[in-house]
């Protein structure tokens, strides 16, 4: 039976075969042509998935390379050199220097260097958790661009000094949200301070974000209810411009230390985490997908909104008129105690935040030093760009002036000695006295350029100091 079915199996395919080539006759194709087999159909390839703001969607489960996009998406600065974290095998000192070939060179001229380009297998070294010790990379990113812009907006806060960076950082994170900025909160490097983040769209001006930050940056002061965020460094970009003739590594501007390190993300820094628990989210990657992000219309428009920042009472705090009424001020006292000395002391007991905010935003001015170095385009390291003439001596009293102060970028300058406390003095708070003898000091004391303290004139000095000789 099996063969007698071959044969009518054979027959059958000649008899398809006869047929075939009658029809390739009626269509006018060549009868001794060779069959040709139809191509597959390719399957239809499906666009990736895309998160928030059309950010590539990424997770825990995704590959290397969906992470490294989304994350340098969000994560935008300059891409022909970024910096590195170096430790020092001998005095174990730390610090950051752009990546480029034979750094070790002290006589390379400035146009010899070659920097290195922030690539994706240097992301992949950062994010990598399995590379500890000596093999993991810190990356660090100059966030502002050539052309003066940037993409987005970050505010340090550092808490080694003792200060409440949480309370402060959380502050700030309430004042974008209020406003209607989207941020993301992340615990730093060393644990003990912490990174608010806001990204933009496209390129913006590096002064626009800036403006941004600073006008967040007053209201977030608003709502503590002290005299300043002591815990509050820099935002970075740290410049409106990048300095172009300053020297060696600073001609890159500011930069900052990138998160979601490898090695570090073990240790619960460098991540995410929710501003009311300060827990890390369960997944960094998803939570970053879900990133909302500005258009520079809408920072203009906030800006515009919020105004600029001057010296003088905060314009989110309600305007007082000559007679304010008592809601206005909120729970104020009937009467406020001050003392004018050297300095005016004034004391904070019972004072609502707006009052206090309006009396160190009163003390505040801008350093004009800082706005020509940096309009000439020269490094405006260890130069505040504002200074403010009044620091918190006391639970319970303030005193203006005192000492210059370092906001909102880290000075040098040390501060002045300290004035004595309202509990401490000799003579009880009061009110403003209008005698001469209590605004300046004694006639055999000579001012020092530090505020409130003075010293003896170098002349006496140089007597005290001359060596006793014998009668003869």
């Amino acid at each position: 039976m099996a063969l007698e079915e071959n044969a009518e199996l054979r027959e059958e395919i000649t008899r398809l075969r006869s047929d075939n080539k009658q029809l390739r006759r009626r269509l006018g194709s060549d009868a001794s042509a060779t069959h040709t087999t139809m191509r597959p159909i390719p399957e239809p390839t499906l666009p990736p998935p895309t998160g928030a703001g059309g950010l590539p969607h990424a997770d825990a489960s995704s590959s290397a390379e969906t992470k490294i996009a989304l994350f340098r998406a969000l994560f935008a600065g300059r891409d022909d050199v970024y910096a590195k974290r170096w430790v020092s095998a001998k005095s174990g000192r730390t610090g950051w220097s752009p990546a480029e070939d034979n750094p070790f060179a002290k006589n390379k001229a400035e146009e010899d260097r070659v920097f290195w380009p922030l690539s994706e297998e240097t992301l992949f070294r950062h994010l990598d958790p399995t590379r500890r010790g000596r093999a993991e990379l810190h990356v660090g990113l100059y966030p502002l661009l050539a052309d003066d812009t940037c993409r987005l907006l970050a505010c340090d806060f550092d808490g080694k000094d003792g200060s409440d960076w949480r309370a402060d950082a959380v502050a700030y994170d309430t004042a974008c949200r209020e406003t209607g900025v989207p941020a993301l909160l992340e615990i730093s490097r060393s644990g003990k301070g912490a990174h608010v983040w806001t990204f933009f769209t496209g390129p913006i001006p590096a002064s626009t974000a800036r403006a941004l930050g600073m006008a967040l940056l007053r209201r977030a002061i608003d709502a503590r209810g002290q005299m300043e965020l002591s815990s509050y460094d820099r935002l970075f970009p740290a410049q409106d411009f990048l300095p172009t003739k300053a020297k060696s590594r600073f001609r890159f501007g500011s930069l900052i230390a990138l998160p979601l390190q490898g090695a570090c993300r073990a240790g619960g820094t460098t991540v995410f985490v929710d501003p009311g628990t300060w827990q890390p989210y369960p997944d960094q990657f998803a939570h970053l997908s879900r990133t909302q992000r500005l258009a520079q219309a809408d920072v203009e428009a906030l800006v515009n909104k919020l105004g600029p920042v001057k010296a003088g009472p905060s314009p989110a705090a309600h305007e007082l008129g000559t007679r304010p009424r008592r809601k206005t001020l909120g729970k104020a006292p009937a009467r406020v105690e001050a003392r004018i000395a050297a300095m005016l002391t004034i004391s904070t007991a019972g004072l609502p935040s707006q009052l206090l905010a309006a009396l160190k935003h009163t003390a505040a001015f801008h350093n004009p030093e800082f706005y020509r170095k940096q309009n000439q385009r020269f490094s405006t390291f260890n130069t505040p760009a504002s200074s403010a003439a009044s620091t918190p001596l006391t639970p319970t009293g303030s005193s203006c002036p005192v000492a210059w102060r370092t906001k909102p970028q880290r000075s040098s300058l040390r501060p002045a000695a300290p004035f004595p406390s309202p509990a401490t003095c000799p003579t009880p708070l009061r009110s403003l006295p209008t005698s001469p003898e209590h605004s300046r000091p004694p006639s055999t004391k000579q001012w020092t350029r530090w505020p409130g303290t003075w010293r003896e004139p170098w002349w006496r000095r140089r007597a005290q100091e001359r060596p006793s000789w014998p009668a003869p």
